[in-house]
């Protein structure tokens, strides 16, 4: 699910305070808050204390490094401000150093133009390998696909309109209707043994017919494939606000799912009547597509705002998964389990792209990673799923054109949704 503003309701109480449920994600937006206060007095040590206590809540967030250099050429430390930024010139920053006046003073520096010059190749367009599938423009926003391994057709979920639609021999047609009025259909995963596909639907401001009141409203559906029935609807358990975003469907057809709102991962067995949380509520900043793991007791956990987290499915704390010093696991939206490793979707922190991710046998560090496409062929991309000898993106999902409070921005192209199969060999 694209973040949007998700963390800010997420970790902020009603009235604007620190969530009271404490965790990483208090403790990042504390660290936020004493960032700009100590800047604003003009305390750097204090200011470089706030970014340790919010790297260490966000451990995947290396990016937190760009903000430590600010500080440093801010405060005069040229060479500090050089080594914080020297592992992050290949890391695909959504940010033009260049044009950052808090790194002024480095300018005149003879490594800077080289720094430039490393930045610049790590936001450059790496085009894809494969075809274009179109979508209908009548959908506008759409968020998350499924495939049908049986059939080869094809499902995704429009945001904007509340609908699930289906491919079908190369023809696109409305299947089902699962939101009500002024909510939004979001993630989408098929059972393909039990012929079933999950659908959550929530209530945000880029659905067509929102009003306030929705908010926090959310109910995963399910059907059957063979002749779209209905079959069940399955309140979020616990106390609002939620919006189940994002879901994958296990080999035993366990459905996962994240409640960006709720901070927390739930779990609906097979056959069972309701959903149950793996954790807490807030646990999570702003949980995205859960993945199991390759020993299939671990829940592979994206946070859009902390990094990427391995979950025990019996319970239990998350623990951080560690990459390389230049790659950032936050801005992860789609995620999928490949051979070795993760497929993962990033969006916001980095230039949208499309990464491979190696995992140690533990599944608990990435060993390695690579772009496998990045730049103006995936637009704004959302989320992936696998197909045979390659994946089918959501390249261009609409998300851009809308503003946060749900209105098309007055300067938006017409909605060009469309869908990316990429060849991975």
């Amino acid at each position: 699910m694209r973040t949007l503003l998700v963390v800010l309701p997420v970790l902020l109480g009603a009235d604007g305070g620190v969530s009271e449920s404490g965790g990483r994600p208090a403790v990042y937006v504390e660290a936020r808050r004493a960032l700009l206060r100590a800047l604003e007095a003009g305390s750097f040590e204090e200011a470089r204390a706030a970014l340790v206590r919010r790297r260490a809540a966000a451990p995947g967030r290396v990016d937190v490094g760009y903000d430590l250099a600010c500080v440093e050429a801010r405060s005069g430390q040229v060479d500090r401000a050089f080594a914080a930024l020297a592992p992050l010139a290949g890391a695909g920053l959504a940010v033009d150093p260049a044009a950052d006046p808090d790194l002024a003073t480095l300018r005149a520096d003879p490594r800077w133009a080289a720094l430039l010059v490393r930045f610049a190749a790590s936001r450059s367009a790496l085009n894809p390998k494969g075809v274009t599938l179109e979508i209908p423009p009548a959908l506008e926003l759409v968020e998350d696909l499924a495939e049908d391994p049986r059939t080869g057709d094809v499902f995704v979920s429009s945001v904007r309109t509340g609908e699930v639609w289906r491919r079908i021999g190369g023809g696109w047609t409305t299947w089902a209707h699962p939101a009500p009025a002024g909510s939004g259909a979001f993630a989408v995963g098929l059972d393909a043994g039990r012929r079933l596909l999950h659908v959550s639907v929530a209530a945000v401001p880029q659905s067509e017919g929102y009003r306030k009141s929705d908010r926090g409203r959310s109910t995963l559906v399910t059907y059957r494939v063979k002749d779209g029935a209905e079959l069940a609807r399955r309140e979020v358990p616990g106390e609002g606000p939620h919006l189940l975003g994002d879901l994958t469907v296990t080999p035993d057809g366990t459905v996962l799912v994240s409640d960006a709102l709720g901070g927390t991962v739930l779990r609906l067995r097979p056959g069972a009547a309701a959903l149950e949380p793996l954790v807490p509520p807030h646990t999570f900043a702003s949980p995205q597509t859960p993945v199991l793991g390759a020993d299939g007791k671990t829940v592979l956990v994206p946070d859009w705002t902390l990094g990427l987290f391995a979950l025990p499915l019996a319970g239990g704390t998350p623990e951080p998964v560690i990459g390389p010093d230049d790659l950032v696991t936050g801005g992860i939206d789609g995620l999928v389990a490949v051979p070795g490793g993760l497929l993962a979707v990033q969006n916001g922190i980095v230039v949208p792209r499309l990464v491979r991710l190696w995992l140690d046998p533990e599944g608990r560090r990435i060993t390695r990673w690579t772009v496998m496409a990045r730049g103006p062929e995936l637009a704004d991309p959302t989320h992936v799923v696998l197909l045979r000898g390659g994946a089918l993106v959501i390249a261009e999902s609409g998300w851009a054109r809308f503003t946060d409070d749900g209105a098309v921005k007055p300067d938006a192209p017409p909605a060009r949704p469309r869908l990316f199969r990429l060849d991975l060999h």
